[in-house]
């Protein structure tokens, strides 16, 4: 069997072949714009496309008549695509993979890349979601406001903006797509989550008018949406480290719980002491991955989004159309979660020992690397904690177009305007039931005037006479308390208060601007030549920024006169040489501690209970309560005040000159019609970036001090050619080949951000000092965007109106990606400017020699040869073969895929449409696909997600021709996100979302 190498070199003769053999060029159409002629449309041409039948019939005639490989979905009836959100319906294209987030589908892939451009009507599209990124993420944008979507894999030489493996198209509708006089429509919906338990309001409505020479649309959507989504397993941001059995891990102060003496059962080698037997299999040649948190959560997601489309039509003459446009967006969402966690208190140690493990047969550094499914924990920190996200985002995008046609020559100049912004405020609030002795070292010391020392929590437990274990070995993990602690839970006066604070907020915003020109010259029915250029503009800045209160330790509270502290802690003490404060002893403790019963709290303290085993009803702070950040803040420490991140704040300003040329032809082989283009893009690239210099760290939490700027300017310039031929080798069976080069720019953070690191406290030190504990490098504006080499061959096979057979092949050759790795620093100082250990650094890097390569097979079929109620049924069945390699192996030497690729990908639809009845069924598979590498710094160990199987329904009734009910279900089997570490049985976590109804009334006229 050839390799799949030799086929993508067979597919470039055979798409040079077919170019080389057609001496006669002519016109094609062309796919990135279907809506480009709807202004010359007569009204017998207008239609509604309405029912399933339709929509699919619809969807066959964008794919069979496009000049491309192009996959599409359209709206079943005003306001109606398939699913709830654009991106669900998307899903069910052959090469399409998402992202959900809270449950909704978000974020879109193409054949396994992100590298994919967002077009609005056939141009560039600024969202709110994507203010700086490549990858769309639809989440804020009404799906009713759209006529459907076109997902171009294979692009012309007239697609100017476009990405690495595909470009979304979104559509929207036009008043010249209607029938002359008024139209409209109007829906009035309710939707419910099985685990939110709240019904939820969602209306929507189009009115449309036109005449001959002149029409008006607008329409509009409002929706609220309660999304529960919850968590239990690792915490993922907390990382964790490698630890062995060696002396040095098993007894030693970064290993494992370095106070406790029981360890483990001492190994001898001719009377020596060589290592410690941590999980009791006779040996001391044991590592482990050991968490730095688990943890339990649940969170309401709150959506309230509206959406605003008006678009206006003229013939101004015979010669001359104008088309404007106006999209609007806003959106308003809280994260509001609640949850606790067991912690480590030295977050350098491995404080969690293995309970249960597996040798895999894999060495790291010349120790038999276990999988862990039980860790022990001499339970140090148990807490509570609530944190609220408030997401404010609205994007406008605003179009002109002015069209002219005189015979064989066509023309149209645009013009485009968009303006973005993005919010984001976040609270954060922890109680805690230990009595703070963990934290060594004088926690809850205080001026004479506030009391003096005093125990952080007179009736927490006691850390180190309490044993407690987390099993992942269920669907979920269990959490083993002591009793000491559980009877605990529902007692308010054992919690104190340890920690608030605000941080990683941000302001973001960005514009866009496009100018183009394009033109057409038909020089006869079979041959045109296509021309035009383009120039665009897009500006983006970021600014992040902490909360940080000031503090005066002769009063023990907020001061304006005093040191700034980001974490207002009950284990932070104010002791730095640059801002110190207290007394003889050095140090006063920062936050002000208070019990759970004390009437600032108690107010807001509310039960929750999380999908996570043996953990009862707790207390937490309601996060309702922190739905203001700023003020919430100041309640409890006034006068915060923002601090600038100086590693993720930058500014960039982007220009792209473009143009292109391409022939279009037709002409015949053998009997058989051929129709192709080639086509070349030039585009130039040039932007300016401001990264800020990140100086030496602050004390008490806050960011890096901002000590200037650094200019960047760059410059390159992409020729990239495009090749498309079809051939009709009967009027129903069709095979296209397809060849380009393309360049997709980077998410603009990855050419602006900066180094921004964590730091932990670490209070066995006396005084308690901040280490630097990892980091991120956010950006470099030297990296190169994406490039590739794309080759595709399909076959076609056009049964009926709405039946389809599909087959194709490809492969993607990337000549340049970016990719995020854990580099190691030693030079990394900690806050008090000593050098103590090896960091690791999340950074981003340039990667080289990756391809992606597949099969994509599909059968859309109509079973309307059927008889009797058979007539009504159909099915919509694809398959997606996606195998890539992005450098790099697992640590079970398997090699590593793109990041959010994967492998298998199959999409199942059963349809019905027949007496006013329409119903669905839809099924969606993923295999599983790599989430992020080297996790916490360790070579090879990848973060998985499992695969993963969704199942929608939808079912609607047409009581007359005006008036249709509806109910939708999503996530019907209750499906979750299950996520590993290298290997299936090292479980890392679980995303729970729920299952989602909707029921609906439309009416139409």
């Amino acid at each position: 069997m050839r390799s799949f190498a030799s086929r993508s070199r067979v597919l470039r003769y055979a798409v040079s072949a077919i170019a080389l053999a057609t001496p006669v060029l002519a016109t094609a159409q062309t796919a990135e714009n279907p809506t480009t002629d709807s202004a010359a449309g007569t009204p017998e041409q207008a239609i509604i496309v309405t029912g399933i039948r339709a929509s699919v019939a619809r969807a066959i005639d964008v794919k069979r008549n496009s000049a491309s490989v192009v996959d599409a979905i359209s709206a079943q009836d005003i306001g109606k695509l398939p699913d709830v959100t654009i991106s669900d319906s998307l899903q069910r294209i052959p090469g399409v993979q998402i992202r959900r987030d809270a449950g909704e589908g978000a974020s879109v892939n193409v054949r396994g890349l992100p590298q994919v451009q967002t077009l609005l009507n056939g141009e560039a599209y600024l969202g709110a979601n994507s203010i700086t990124s490549v990858q769309p993420n639809f989440t804020d944008i009404p799906s009713q406001l759209f006529s459907g979507a076109n997902v171009i894999k294979s692009p012309t030489g007239t697609l100017l903006a476009s990405g690495i493996s595909g470009t979304i198209d979104l559509l929207t509708r036009r008043p010249f797509d209607f029938r002359s006089g008024l139209s409209g429509a109007a829906a009035v919906e309710g939707s419910y989550g099985d685990k939110a338990k709240k019904w939820n309001p969602q209306v929507n409505g189009l009115l449309a008018w036109r005449n001959d020479d002149v029409g008006f649309l607008v329409s509009a959507s409002y929706a609220k949406v309660d999304l529960s989504n919850s968590y239990s397993g690792i915490q993922r941001d907390y990382g964790g480290r490698l630890a062995n059995e060696s002396i040095g891990d098993a007894t030693g102060y970064g290993g494992f719980r370095f106070d406790d003496p029981n360890r483990g059962t001492s190994i001898y080698n001719n009377g020596l002491l060589t290592g410690v037997d941590v999980n009791g299999d006779g040996d001391a040649n044991d590592t482990y991955f050991s968490p730095q948190a688990h943890t339990g959560w649940n969170r309401i997601t709150t959506r309230e989004r509206f959406g605003l489309n008006g678009s206006f039509q003229a013939h101004l003459n015979d010669k001359l159309d104008l088309v404007a446009d106006g999209f609007y967006t806003k959106q308003t969402q809280y994260d509001r979660t609640a949850g606790f966690q067991f912690q480590a208190v030295n977050w350098q140690a491995a404080d969690f020992v293995p309970g249960h493990s597996r040798d895999t047969g894999v060495k790291i550094n010349g120790y038999n690397f276990n999988v862990v499914d039980q860790y022990n924990y001499t339970l140090q920190n148990f807490d509570s904690y609530s944190e609220t996200g408030r997401t404010k985002s609205d994007s406008i995008n605003l179009n002109l177009e002015l069209r002219y046609n005189s015979g064989p020559f066509k023309a149209t100049l645009r013009g485009l305007y968009g303006k973005a912004h993005k919010n984001f405020d976040d609270s954060y609030f922890q109680l805690s039931l230990s009595n703070g002795k963990q934290w060594f070292n004088g926690v809850g010391h205080y001026p004479a005037a506030l009391g003096g020392d005093r125990t952080f929590n007179p009736l927490g437990y006691t850390y180190n006479t309490l044993p407690a274990s987390i099993d992942y070995r269920g669907e979920m993990p269990n959490f083993t308390l002591p009793n000491a602690l559980a009877s605990n839970l529902g007692n308010p006066a054992a919690y104190g208060f340890k920690t608030t604070s605000s941080e990683n907020n941000y302001r973001s915003n960005s514009d866009l601007k496009v100018a183009r020109f394009d033109a057409s010259y038909e020089f006869s029915p079979d041959v045109s030549f296509d021309f035009g250029a383009r120039y665009g503009e897009r500006g983006a800045e970021a600014y992040y920024f902490d909360r940080a209160a000031p503090f005066y330790a002769g009063q023990g509270a907020s001061d304006p006169n005093g040191c700034y502290v980001k974490w207002k802690a009950f284990d932070v003490q104010m002791n730095s040489s640059s801002c110190s404060a207290g007394d003889a002893n050095g140090f006063y403790t920062a936050g002000l501690t208070r019990l759970g019963n004390d009437a600032t709290i108690s107010k807001y303290l509310k039960q929750y209970t999380v999908p996570a085993g043996g953990v009862g009803a707790f207390y937490v702070l309601d996060p309702h309560a922190m739905d203001d950040a700023a003020s919430f803040q100041n309640s409890f420490y006034p006068g915060n005040k923002e601090f600038v991140i100086p590693g993720r704040s930058y500014s960039i300003k982007l220009h792209q000159k473009s143009a292109y040329g391409q022939l279009n032809w037709n002409t015949e082989i053998g009997g058989m019609a051929l129709r192709a283009n080639a086509g070349l893009r030039v585009i130039n690239t040039t932007f300016n970036v401001r990264q800020n210099i990140s100086g030496p760290g602050q004390p008490y939490g806050l960011p890096a001090a901002d000590v200037g700027d650094i200019y960047t300017h760059r410059s390159f310039t992409d020729w990239l050619p495009a090749l498309n031929a079809s051939l009709d080798v009967t009027e129903k069976f069709r095979v296209r080949a397809a060849f380009s080069k393309n360049m997709t720019l980077l998410d603009l953070a990855q050419w602006g951000g900066g180094l921004d690191l964590n730091y932990a406290i670490d209070t066995t030190f006396n005084p308690p000092i901040f280490r630097v504990s990892g980091g991120n490098s956010n950006g470099n504006p030297m990296l190169d965007p994406w490039r590739s080499t794309n080759y595709e061959v399909s076959f076609e096979y056009y049964l009926n109106r709405t039946s389809l057979i599909n087959f194709g092949l490809y492969r993607i050759d990337i000549a340049s990606f970016v990719k995020t790795d854990s580099v190691k620093r030693t030079d990394l100082p900690d806050l008090d400017g000593v050098v103590r250990s090896t960091v690791f650094i999340n950074s981003q890097v340039q990667g080289r020699g990756g391809y992606l390569q597949g099969i994509e097979a599909g059968a859309k079929l109509g079973f309307d040869f059927l008889p009797g109620v058979l007539s009504g049924f159909g099915v919509d069945l694809n398959y997606t073969l996606s195998d890539s390699n992005a450098g790099g192996t697992n640590l079970n030497g398997a090699k590593l895929p793109f990041q959010d690729n994967s492998k298998h990908q199959v999409n199942a639809a059963l349809w019905f449409e027949k007496y006013g009845l329409q119903a669905r069924v839809a099924w969606n598979y993923r295999s599983a696909r790599v989430e992020q590498t080297n996790f916490a710094g360790i070579d090879g160990l990848t973060l998985m997600q499992a695969p993963t199987n969704y199942v929608d329904a939808s079912v609607s009734y047409d009581i007359n021709k005006r008036l249709t009910i509806y109910a939708q279900g999503s996530n019907l089997t209750g499906e979750h996100e299950r996520y590993y570490l290298a290997f299936p049985d090292q479980k890392a976590f679980n995303n729970i979302y729920e299952r989602r109804f909707l029921i609906g009334a439309r009416t139409k006229f």
